[in-house]
């Protein structure tokens, strides 16, 4: 049976129609995840916080990540109102919507990143013997998108007779942590084994 509980993730309140195990188990996760310290580094790194004085980078990063409870779409002031309330605290219009920057693009780009590299050091299959050498399996494809012909002048494509445009979306997967390793956007004329760059860790180049 699901009920609505309380609980607190690195001590911001959340509300959650979820069952205690499974409550448990997201809890535990994501603050491992996603500890204090990390988010608040990430965020003086991306520039994204200066000085906390006004804006805590952590109960921001949790309103952002998990604010949106049942909804599919928020607007900024009802996440500022969540962030309020989660932060006991009360911020002038300007304090919060200054906060979305480029900078916070860069910083979420890098949670989801980091995201990405905790799960995926953690295998969620066992190799089997004859594999057993390896730290993992990579999966290269790769395939071709056509673009509005505007676009052209910066990706041409080259399997076409008359002007288009296109790229090469070349995707590297973890078969061990059945999740994306790189995303990469490249020219359409890059030849496949250039796609391929185990050991960088971007998902978006």
């Amino acid at each position: 049976m699901e009920y609505v509980i309380l609980y607190s993730i690195q001590g911001i309140s959340m509300r959650k129609g979820v069952s205690q195990i499974e409550k448990d188990i997201v809890e535990q996760e994501l603050t491992r995840m996603f500890e204090s310290k990390w988010i608040r580094d990430k965020a003086r790194e991306s520039g994204l916080i200066e000085r906390e004085r006004k804006i805590d980078p952590v109960i921001m990063f949790w309103t952002l990540a998990i604010g949106y409870g049942s909804q599919l779409y928020r607007t900024i002031v009802e996440l500022k109102r969540v962030y309020e309330v989660r932060g006991k605290v009360s911020i002038s219009d300007s304090s919060w919507h200054d906060r979305f920057t480029p900078e916070l693009v860069k910083f979420l780009r890098e949670c989801v990143i980091h995201g990405i590299e905790h799960i995926s050091e953690e295998p969620s299959r066992i190799l089997g013997d004859r594999l057993a050498s390896f730290r993992d399996v990579m999966i290269q494809d790769s395939t071709i998108i056509r673009l509005h012909k505007s676009l052209a002048d910066k990706w041409p494509a080259t399997r076409s007779r008359k002007v288009a445009a296109g790229v090469k979306v070349a995707f590297l997967t973890s078969a061990i942590a059945n999740s994306p390793k790189s995303v990469s956007i490249l020219p359409e004329n890059t030849n496949d084994v250039k796609t391929l760059k185990i050991g960088s860790h971007p998902l978006m180049r």
